[in-house]
């Protein structure tokens, strides 16, 4: 379930970067207006973004408490990092 959350917070993160770019070449082009536009929808979607990875994390840690408390095996928190870090880049290609 994490992943999934990790998942959708990296595809939030994606339309953010889409609507910036769209903005910085609506600015480029002379088109004020829309590029306006543009950075408001990209300031909601960073919102998003943030509040989705934000939500994931804490659901994640919470997930490795209640697998340590029952004597599970759980990511340490470099390995948890390192794999949120290689789905990040897996997602830019």
């Amino acid at each position: 379930m994490p992943k999934d959350e990790h998942n959708k917070a990296a595809e939030l993160h994606e339309n953010a970067a889409k609507s910036h770019r769209t903005a910085a070449e609506s600015h480029g082009r002379g088109e004020h207006d829309k590029g306006f536009e543009h950075s408001t929808q990209a300031h909601e979607h960073s919102t998003r973004a943030h509040q989705s990875s934000t939500d994931a994390h804490e659901r994640s840690r919470m997930s490795r408490s209640e697998a340590a408390s029952k004597g599970g095996k759980s990511l340490s928190q470099e390995e948890h990092a390192r794999a949120g870090s290689q789905s990040h880049k897996n997602d830019n290609r």
